[in-house]
């Protein structure tokens, strides 16, 4: 049995959760106002295949199933996460979204939630009703179905899985930019979750895959692997450099970036050392999604960070909104730090990948504002970290957006000087699983417009042009209505510099000097020697903050 939800009950249902901030940045708690991105076609796919079917008599002890999987179209085998359960063995109610206690199953790799499928796999399991969920990424339909084994069974089901998008080949490749190390397979477990690169800290000696040949690859490309990305107290250090035991946070940033090539990104973005990190101007990159943000468990509070009033209402959509809301500050206060997202250290039983960001190469066909430029795939794991590194990207873990802005991808800055007026026209196409709640263009911290998706849909998918006359930023998001938690794409940045001075923004400096007054008083609780350690960094903080400050706007 096919069900598609309808598309005016779904952006109906999502309403309920939503609050209409239309001025001011962006509140953590305040869900949005409304936009409508240009460009393109709007792909909206809430999919669920019910399959229906019982293993004919055969084994002792229970039954097998031989499950196979190909792509719907091409046919081709595909590698696939599957979360298998049984019904009548779960607690509390059966709705959607609700989380189950998944079966674990023998000679299969898993997957976090769940296991994986290489291709197809024969489960040896209890005689029993069960129910199962193939997921496959972002870019395929979930398929979910059911099944019946009886005692002595025997059978063979294939599924073909639906791809919404390939994004790969519209020149946007994915990422996880930190993931915690692991001795089962990465090129089984990216290939089951269709994601091309991860980062991670060791590369341990993976086990054998159960039923497949150990000198048969896994046949997934590209699927590039890094093991120099060391983690610790809220930053990522990528390319290992030499650092002694026992340096401050603030003192690694600064000693990793004596090492040329080295990048170091915040990892968690609730730190209290943050004004002190950003203060150095040695940040490579942000997370804006991150371990705070899981399919395994709701993350209700800040870990060893700031928190914020919001959280104290146990808003599961909070800690992210929390998230984007210090990044806008961010970006307000004329840093331009690209955006990242990832497993993060502590994303427990999370899907590799959940959290990703997709890179894309700008291509060009001429030289200035006046050209156009396209999307590209990255060819190498160098040239995608290039890529992330220039902001030429799109965070998820969900939808599938791809964006322009005055022809121009996501990184982009526009030069021009007082007098002029910059026409620049938000273009996108998406491709959904959830019913989306809206889609939002961000200009300098304030809706400059925003819309559900019908709206956009019936203003033929064209969204106004933006009259820009001062220095700023811009943005583009989609957040879902999905009830577990925020879960949203958001754009990298296209920044807008007039008479080359940033836009600089008072409120948003304040923001950033009352958390490192905040921080301050947390630190005069230590003993004093430990004091003096941070002494010279708090410093050089509040000068970088005061300096910011003389030529901020209100």
């Amino acid at each position: 049995m096919d069900a598609t939800t309808d598309l005016a009950e779904q952006n109906a249902r999502a309403a309920l959760h939503r609050n209409d901030p239309r001025s001011g940045l962006l509140d953590p708690l305040s869900a949005a106002s409304s936009i409508t991105p240009v460009f393109g076609s709007c792909g909206f796919w809430v999919v669920m295949a019910l399959l229906l079917f019982t293993a004919s008599p055969c084994l002792a002890n229970g039954g097998i199933l031989n499950f196979s999987i190909s792509d719907e179209v091409s046919d081709a085998p595909l590698i696939s996460r599957c979360e298998l359960w049984r019904p009548d063995r779960q607690r509390g109610n059966d709705e959607p979204g609700s989380r189950k206690t998944l079966m674990p199953v023998r000679k299969t790799v898993p997957a976090g939630l769940g296991f994986v499928i290489d291709r197809s796999s024969e489960l040896a399991l209890p005689d029993g009703n069960y129910q199962f969920r193939l997921i496959r990424g972002p870019e395929y339909r979930i398929i979910s179905g059911s099944f019946t084994l009886e005692k002595t069974s025997l059978d063979d089901h294939h599924v073909g899985l639906p791809r919404m998008v390939d994004m790969f080949s519209e020149g946007w490749v994915s990422g996880d930019a930190y993931v915690p190390a692991s001795d089962y397979s990465w090129p089984l477990r990216m290939a089951s979750e269709d994601l091309h690169l991860i980062a991670t800290d060791q590369d341990i000696p993976a086990r054998a895959i159960p039923g497949r040949d150990p000198k048969e690859s896994v046949d997934f490309e590209p699927a590039w692997t890094q093991f120099d990305a060391s983690i610790g107290d809220g930053l990522v250090v990528y390319g290992k450099p030499e650092l002694e035991p026992g340096l401050l946070p603030v003192e690694r940033i600064l000693k990793a970036k004596e090492t040329p090539g080295v990048k170091v990104a915040i990892e968690n973005p609730f730190a209290w050392p943050l004004p002190v990190w950003l203060a150095t101007e040695s940040v490579d990159g942000h997370f804006v999604l991150g371990d705070w943000i899981r399919l395994d468990k709701d993350v209700m509070r800040v870990r060893d960070g700031r928190p914020t009033q919001a959280l104290i209402k146990g808003d599961a959509f909070a800690v992210g909104r929390w998230a984007e809301t210090i990044y806008h500050h961010m970006l307000e206060c004329g840093l331009t730090i690209p955006p990242l997202a990832g497993s993060g250290d502590d994303s427990g039983k999370s899907p590799i990948g959940y959290n990703r960001i997709y890179a894309t190469v700008p291509m060009s066909d001429a030289y200035g504002d006046q050209a156009v430029e396209s999307p590209r795939a990255p060819t190498s794991s160098e040239e995608w970290w290039r890529t992330v590194w220039s902001g030429h990207s799109v965070a998820t873990n969900g939808p599938c957006l791809r964006v322009s802005l005055g022809d121009k991808l996501p990184g982009h800055t526009f030069h021009a000087s007082t007098g002029e007026v910059l026409q620049l026209r938000p273009e996108l196409r998406l491709a959904v699983r959830d019913p989306v709640e809206y889609l939002d263009v961000i200009h300098n911290g304030k809706i400059f417009y925003s819309a559900k998706l019908d709206e956009f849909a019936k203003a033929g998918g064209v969204i106004p042009l933006m009259n820009i006359k001062e220095s700023g930023w811009v943005m583009i998001r989609v957040v879902t209505g999905y009830e577990g938690h925020f879960r949203a794409a958001m754009s990298a940045p296209w920044y807008v510099v007039f008479d080359g001075q940033p836009r600089v923004n008072q409120q948003s400096v304040d923001f950033f000097q009352l958390w490192l007054k905040e921080y301050e008083a947390r630190l005069r609780k230590m003993p004093d020697d430990e004091i003096a350690r941070h002494v010279p960094h708090v410093q050089r903080a509040r000068k970088f903050w005061n300096s910011r400050a003389t030529y901020a706007r209100p």
